[in-house]
């Protein structure tokens, strides 16, 4: 791999980071000797594209940047809470589903360096867009040493998140919620089935009340995709008339 970035590259990278309010002088003042724009170049390649210049160490390092920007904001905000609480809104802002929005929000598949194969499976698409961000995330963070320039553009997302959970019943736990609302007008509880999960390393889980499926979901683990399931029919059983 060259020492060298290729200009082309370095001009698409400056407009990804000014989408995101972060400005290319501002940057390339923080280091003496120089933005490292290799770094956040290998922030954006999948270990699909190559398997010795990827983003998986860095995605490895972005997800305790991301875990600790996420705290000071919870804690800076929503101080007043417990840490219960504090907990179960950092595990759904940090988890895959939000961060996919996020960089979807800035167009971010425009930017990653993926295989033909990978770019065409949908079902990891998800995936790919999160590990990116994190990666993205450590790029910047051992570039300037500086929270300050992951916080500037993820802080205004994570209060809009923030306030769609803390509006929703049982903060955000939709399993719990889903379990509520059974369980208060039909006397029953839901039921979660594992279903096969083609062409990504997801699990994928289905909720079903009286026959029926309600809602279907994916996510790095088990109850990460029971939780996607039971926001989904959460939203369309409170909908049903008592």
């Amino acid at each position: 791999m060259s020492s060298t970035i290729d200009p082309r590259r370095q001009r698409e990278l400056v407009r990804l980071l000014a989408q995101m309010g972060l400005e290319q002088a501002k940057l390339e003042q923080v280091k003496p000797h120089g933005f490292d724009w290799l770094l956040i170049d290998r922030a954006l390649v999948h270990p699909s594209f190559s398997t010795a210049y990827n983003n998986d160490q860095l995605e490895f390092v972005g997800d305790s940047v991301l875990r600790l920007s996420v705290s000071l904001f919870l804690q800076e905000r929503y101080g007043d809470r417990s840490v219960g609480d504090l907990a179960a809104l950092r595990s759904h802002l940090v988890s895959d589903k939000t961060l996919a929005e996020i960089a979807s929000s800035y167009e971010l598949q425009k930017y990653v360096v993926v295989s033909n194969a990978a770019r065409n499976d949908s079902q990891a698409l998800r995936s790919l867009l999160a590990d990116a961000l994190e990666a993205l995330m450590a790029s910047l963070y051992i570039n300037t040493q500086d929270l300050a320039f992951i916080r500037k553009w993820l802080d205004p997302h994570m209060q809009r998140f923030s306030e769609a959970l803390l509006s929703i019943p049982a903060l955000g736990n939709y399993k719990v919620a889903l379990q509520e609302l059974t369980q208060g007008r039909w006397k029953r509880l839901p039921e979660y089935r594992n279903v096969p999960s083609e062409g990504s390393n997801l699990f994928s889980v289905e909720v079903w009340f009286d026959e029926r499926c309600w809602g279907k979901g994916q996510g790095k683990s088990i109850k990460a995709a029971q939780q996607e399931a039971a926001a989904i029919a959460l939203q369309e059983m409170s909908k049903l008339e008592i």
